[in-house]
């Protein structure tokens, strides 16, 4: 499992650096673009590039290796704003239902594993009831005592429940094992509960599952309540016009293809950009006496200094200069070098907005 998972994170770097350089440029050909057929089908492309970026975190969630984006979720809206989807993919045949707690707490977690989670839930149950059934989807607040498998505590219980076939507990003992599967081959990987399961139990909850042959099965998460309030500030940059700046800011990106996207990008924003292919590249920049408000690296380059070692000896260079790292994939590199926290990541492939959103927040927080 430990190959599995070096071999899955090697996968989403590369992959993820892919992905990059297409969104960007759909992105770009979409603002750019006078006629409204070719933005219609550049939107098509794009779209297809965000399910591919989904589908690299579902690899990373599986072997417990993504970097979580938490943020505090309301699975009421959440399950609201996804239920549409969850329709479409379970069939006509099956009949979903809702039971919501209208008090419900909040959980901290990352809402597109948790969309990804409850969708291969509902895919599971419909394979479970060939004939058609009911599928019934629940959120509720449960505290736990001591003794409790999930531990003591309080969380937020959401649970999807099918009236299909159920499972024998021998086959029900095993369903989280990665590539254990009971369909038919070319029907499923078998990857499906152990993506769900390791995305909750990276987010510090739970999952428990109850089956018997006949009877259905029910999959429930504990997901940890959260103990902070919404962000207020947060909430009303992120519905705000994309920002832009000035500023001036130096990219540091191995990959040509993203170097130029990522400047054009920039560029429409307003900031002026200088380019550099490594680290060492960087430097000289720094060393050089030129002024830059945010350093802009990857962090996985081969051959010499990484995004991390860059960060810190750009803050010793330029006191003052602020900080953005990305990344199709860089968990070993930031655990290796005790960073996973240091500095902001925003993951590859971003979003043209996201990407505005999250330099304007660092060039402008105090």
């Amino acid at each position: 499992m430990e190959s599995v998972g070096q071999l899955t994170g090697g996968i989403a770097h590369d992959f993820n650096n892919l992905l990059a350089v297409v969104s960007g440029n759909l992105e770009l050909i979409e603002d750019a673009a006078d006629n409204g057929r070719v933005r219609q089908f550049a939107a098509a492309a794009r779209r297809a590039t965000d399910r591919g970026a989904k589908l690299t975190a579902q690899l990373l969630a599986f072997s417990r290796q993504r970097i979580l984006n938490p943020k505090l979720v309301s699975a009421n809206q959440l399950i609201s704003e996804f239920q549409e989807l969850i329709r479409q993919a379970v069939g006509g045949s099956c009949e979903v239902k809702l039971r919501t707690d209208d008090r419900l707490w909040l959980c901290r977690v990352d809402p597109p594993l948790l969309e990804t989670a409850l969708l291969n839930l509902a895919l599971n149950g419909r394979d479970a009831m060939p004939d058609g059934g009911v599928l019934e989807i629940e959120t509720r607040n449960v505290v736990l005592d001591e003794g409790a498998v999930a531990g003591p505590g309080s969380y937020v219980k959401l649970s999807v429940t099918d009236s299909g076939c159920g499972m024998p507990p021998e086959v029900r003992d095993r369903v989280f094992e990665p590539f254990f599967t009971t369909k038919e081959v070319g029907k499923g990987t078998g990857l499906g509960l152990s993506m769900v399961y390791g995305f909750v139990r990276q987010s510090g909850g739970h999952v428990a599952v109850e089956s018997a042959p006949g009877a259905g099965t029910m999959v429930a998460l504990y997901l940890p309540k959260a103990t902070q309030r919404p962000d207020a500030e947060v909430e009303a940059i992120q519905t705000q016009a994309i920002p832009g700046g000035s500023e001036r800011i130096l990219v540091v990106e191995d990959n040509e293809d993203i170097l130029e996207v990522t400047s054009a990008m920039l560029t429409t924003f307003g900031y002026r950009v200088l380019c550099a292919r490594n680290g060492a590249e960087a430097i000289q920049m720094l060393e050089s006496g030129q002024e830059f408000e945010l350093l802009f690296s990857d962090i996985v380059m081969p051959n010499g200094m990484n995004g991390v070692e860059l960060a810190r000896e750009a803050r010793r260079l330029s006191k003052g200069i602020k900080i953005l790292l990305t990344s199709g994939y860089a968990r070993d590199v930031l655990e290796r070098h005790g960073a996973v926290d240091e500095f902001p990541i925003i993951d590859k492939p971003y979003r043209l907005a996201d990407l505005a959103r999250q330099l304007w927040s660092i060039l402008h927080e105090a």
